[in-house]
This record gives structure tokens, C-alpha cells and sequence, in this order.
């Protein structure tokens, strides 16, 4: 039972180192380092790649996130090498992505460092036509950027002094010359000149303060006419009052007269037609009157007649003769 026992333990510690070996191994050969990732392509024409191998490391922002997978030098492009970078996937590589070279001074070992443009949100994704990966577009490095703005400062002195040299020619310098003589004429004039201004505006003064003296004057006469406007407006306006009280009373006195004209009219009116009306009456008055005396002449005319009455052809309906 006890060397049983005892090979079980020897086996499960063969077993045990077996693996840890296996790890050993694994662990060395670097593969525990090997996560997904994915290739980009990154032609490189104007930056030296000074440094740059297969294995050199790819950067963002300070941080190693890929290798140097291979490079091309181009035989139909001159100048210009494909490198090919294997990057980790979950590194963010957006579009407008830019790759630069960067080289340690001290070593001389280059690196690619890439870039996202700002406003970046998609991811690289897109192939373009004849490639087998995504195209990551060459950016311009810090070092060619001073270099650049020293070559720009350089010919922006070299022009300055160009400039400064036509400016200090010897025609120039004799313009300056004559220059400086005609101010110093100049200043020898306005220094002769300049007692006769005095002169000038002590009499501008002195003529100031008689416009002065004259403007206070003004302002009295102004003063002086608006007063007797004053009276004049307020003369007129009493005027104009008493003309519209009289007015008014005018008007009232027509509107009575037009009254009492009415009254008188309406009065000789009825006064003419009570007249007509009695004129009228003793018209029929005197009108039945003949009438009478006009029979009356007639019954005087015939005797017969007052002695018998009238004859029976003249009797009234119900009259009899007596």
C-alpha cells in the first residue's frame, strides 16, 4: 500500500513540473503576448525611415500598441517604402489617422507613432482598391515641422536683409540727407516763425473775447425781444378774447332776433287766416242776404203770388195751398 501511495505522489509531481515546463516554454517563446490584431499599410515618401526595422514599435500617444510587420521599397515609386504595422485591435485607429517617424537620439532606433485627427469618430475600416489592408496616411513629423519654420525664418531674414540693403543704398542715403537738410530748414523757419504766431494768437484771443463781448450782448437783445414778444402775444390774446366774447354775444343776439321773427310771422299768419275766415263768412253773409232780397223782389213782382201763395206746380213736397 505505501509504494502505491508513494507512485501516485511521484506521478502527480512529474505531471505537475511537466506543465509548469509547458508554461515555461510558452512564456518564453512570447506567445502569451500575441493578442489579435490587425494590419495597416503606411506609405512613407517624405520622412527619412533612419533606425526603422522589422519589430520597431508602433505608438499612440506614448503607449506600444503594435510592431513592425514588413516593408517594400517601392522599384516604380522612387523614394517612397510600404511598411506594414500590426496593430492591436482594440487600440482606437480612426479615419484621418496619421503615421509619423520618430528616433531616439541616443540610440538611433526609429518608431511609428500614429495620430487621430481631431473630430475622429469612425473607425479605419476601408480598403482601398489593389491593397490588402487598410491605408493610414503619412502625417509630417515634429522635427520637419521646425525645420520648416527654420527654413521659413531663413528666408524671411534673407529677405529683410535684402530689403535693409536696398534701403541703405547710396541713393537712398543721399535722399535721407536731403531730407534732414529740409527739416532743418524747416525747423529754422518755424523758429522765425514763431513770435508772429504769438502775435497771431494773442489777436485770436483778443478777438475772442470781443465775440465773446458781443454774444453776451446778443443774448441781451434776445432777451430783451422775447420780453416785448411776450407782452405783444399776451396784448394779442387778451384782444382776441374780448373779440370772441363780443362774437358770442352777437350770436346770441341774432339768435334771439330770429326768434322773435319767427313769433311775429307765426302771429301775422293767424291774424291773415282769421281774416280770410271772417272775410269769407261775411262774404256768405252778404251772399245769403242778396239771395233774400232777390226773392223778395220777386214775390213783389207778383201780386198773385202774396194774395194766394204759390201755385200748386211750385208747392213743396207736403205743402198745400190754403
Amino acid at each position: 500500500m505505501e509504494s502505491e501511495a508513494r507512485y501516485v505522489w511521484v506521478g502527480a509531481t512529474v505531471v505537475l513540473l511537466f506543465l509548469v515546463l509547458i508554461g515555461g516554454l510558452y512564456w518564453l517563446s512570447g506567445a502569451s503576448d500575441r493578442l489579435p490584431t490587425k494590419r495597416y499599410t503606411v506609405y512613407f515618401q517624405n520622412q527619412s525611415l533612419e533606425g526603422l526595422q522589422i519589430g520597431s514599435a508602433v505608438r499612440m500617444q506614448g503607449i506600444k500598441v503594435g510592431r513592425v510587420e514588413d516593408y517594400t521599397i517601392l522599384p516604380d515609386r522612387p523614394g517612397t517604402v510600404r511598411v506594414t504595422l500590426e496593430v492591436d485591435r482594440r487600440v482606437p485607429v480612426l479615419e484621418g489617422v496619421q503615421a509619423v517617424i520618430s528616433r531616439n537620439l541616443l540610440t538611433g532606433l526609429a518608431a511609428v507613432d500614429l495620430a487621430n485627427t481631431a473630430g475622429a469618430r469612425m473607425p479605419l475600416m476601408r480598403v482601398p482598391a489593389g491593397e490588402d489592408h487598410p491605408v493610414i496616411a503619412e502625417g509630417v513629423a515634429d522635427l520637419h515641422r521646425v525645420a520648416g519654420l527654420v527654413e521659413d525664418l531663413g528666408r524671411a531674414g534673407q529677405e529683410g536683409l535684402r530689403r535693409l540693403n536696398a534701403l541703405l543704398s547710396d541713393e537712398n542715403q543721399q535722399a535721407l540727407a536731403a531730407t534732414l537738410d529740409n527739416l532743418h530748414a524747416l525747423t529754422g523757419s518755424l523758429r522765425r516763425t514763431v513770435p508772429q504766431l504769438g502775435a497771431t494768437l494773442g489777436a485770436a484771443r483778443q478777438a475772442a473775447g470781443q465775440l465773446e463781448a458781443t454774444g453776451v450782448t446778443l443774448a441781451q437783445v434776445t432777451q430783451q425781444a422775447g420780453a416785448r414778444l411776450d407782452q405783444v402775444a399776451r396784448a394779442a390774446e387778451q384782444t382776441l378774447g374780448e373779440a370772441d366774447a363780443t362774437l358770442q354775444r352777437a350770436r346770441a343776439s341774432l339768435s334771439r332776433l330770429e326768434d322773435e321773427l319767427a313769433g311775429m310771422a307765426m302771429s301775422l299768419k293767424l291774424s291773415a287766416d282769421l281774416t280770410a275766415q271772417e272775410v269769407e263768412a261775411t262774404g256768405q253773409s252778404l251772399r245769403l242776404a242778396g239771395e233774400a232780397l232777390q226773392a223778395a223782389g220777386r214775390g213783389l213782382a207778383d201780386p198773385v203770388r202774396i194774395l194766394y201763395g204759390p201755385q200748386p206746380p211750385e208747392l213743396g213736397p207736403g205743402e198745400t195751398r190754403p
